[in-house]
């Protein structure tokens, strides 16, 4: 069911202020809809309209406005080591952050505590009942419509579970889930160094590995609910050999079977891949070799999903983005080489925060529908307008 409402808070996320004839403009509705709907959503307390200063006889132009902090949505990121959550008012704009380690990852109902607990601990910032929806970003395969966690390496005791049904019957709000990647690609899409682009990845070279795919302004999920999952890129699993979490093992693994000194314990130093980057630029052989590998590995992956999706863009984020050109030099030579159309290479410009903005903006999809009094499920088409790719 189609609301005016509804596409006026689209316009108005987009622009601070507009008149009522600029939202006829921009919403093709007719004048008198534009005024019933404006009138609604002045009395819900959603709008205000100022008279702007005009230096002409009779009555002053009036713009519309959003009454930003009249509604608030909470984003979720769940990734394999940390909780973070954020807030962000009707008008996009991020407030209060907070975060802590995951402490049992194998435990659902410790899981579901700690990210309730987040949560409520965000939605005593503001107003009572003025958070109007909550969006969670998990790491793994998530069937978003069904509100259900499929597969979770990093999150095993979510495995299976109902989340977005779970966490809706405590808080008594509108609960959706996604995959993480893929609300960074929208983070980026909406807030970040994709803005303005139809077509978009998201490389997320972290503990993990996985990709964020937007196709034509869409969200790209797949028929299992697993579109993007490079980890099980062939040929073997490159997520052993190329992420936060493969990169120590190997280096520790090839150092071991070449009897080197740097092989002692975690604590020596190369208990991270940010280290073993580090013992390459020194010189250390067995780090450059393994360097080399992981840039040989991610620029074939590059070189793949741009053949494969044609994409405007591929944004870069996870810990291995700060390996800064000793990573990105290399992967845009071998686009260049390979591709006739090489898409643009990027670092993540929202860094840590790319999934929380994500996960805002579909949460203020949903908040939107809940506010124009309309059913809190995020359709394809709010899915569309929430990316502000139109």
């Amino acid at each position: 069911m189609f609301d005016p409402a509804i596409a006026i808070l689209e316009v108005l996320a987009e622009r601070p202020r507009a008149s009522r004839a600029e939202l006829v403009d921009a919403t093709g509705l007719s004048p008198a809809t534009v005024g019933r709907a404006v009138g609604r959503l002045r009395r819900q307390g959603v709008l205000r309209e100022v008279a702007l200063e005009s230096s002409g006889v009779g009555r002053p132009p009036r713009s519309v406005e959003l009454e930003d902090h009249s509604a608030f949505v909470i984003g979720i990121d769940a990734g394999g080591r940390m909780l973070r959550a954020a807030i962000a008012d009707l008008g996009g704009t991020l407030g209060a952050r907070i975060a802590q380690p995951v402490r049992h990852a194998h435990d659902h109902e410790a899981l579901v505590e700690d990210v309730i607990t987040l949560i409520e601990e965000l939605a005593r910032t503001v107003p009572t009942g003025a958070v109007q929806a909550v969006v969670a970003g998990i790491s793994g395969i998530v069937d978003h419509a069904d509100g259900r966690v499929l597969l979770s390496p990093d999150l095993p005791g979510l495995n299976g579970s109902h989340l977005a049904a779970a966490l809706t019957g405590r808080l008594g709000l509108p609960v959706a889930i996604d995959n993480d990647d893929l609300l960074a690609a929208i983070g980026e899409a909406s807030a970040g160094a994709a803005v303005g682009c139809r077509d978009v990845v998201f490389l997320s070279l972290g503990y993990g590995l996985g990709a964020g795919l937007i196709v034509d302004g869409r969200p790209v999920r797949g028929a299992s609910h697993a579109a993007g999952a490079i980890a099980f890129l062939a040929p073997g699993r490159l997520e052993d050999r190329a992420s936060g979490r493969g990169i120590p093992l190997r280096y520790r693994e090839l150092a071991d079977a070449a009897g080197s000194p740097h092989a002692t314990v975690w604590g020596d130093g190369v208990a991270d891949a940010r280290a073993v980057f580090e013992r390459a630029e020194a010189g250390d052989p067995i780090a450059v070799g393994i360097v080399a590998e992981v840039v040989g590995g991610i620029g074939d992956l590059a070189v793949d999903v741009a053949a494969l999706l044609d994409p405007q863009i591929i944004v870069v984020g996870g810990g291995l983005a700060n390996a800064g050109s000793a990573l990105f030099g290399p992967v845009e030579a071998r686009l260049r080489q390979a591709l006739p159309y090489p898409p643009r290479l990027v670092p993540s410009a929202l860094e840590d925060t790319a999934v929380l903005y994500g996960a805002t903006t579909l949460a203020l999809a949903l908040a939107r529908r809940r506010v124009a009094g309309l059913d809190s499920s995020i359709r394809p088409e709010s899915e569309r307008a929430a990316l502000l790719l139109l």
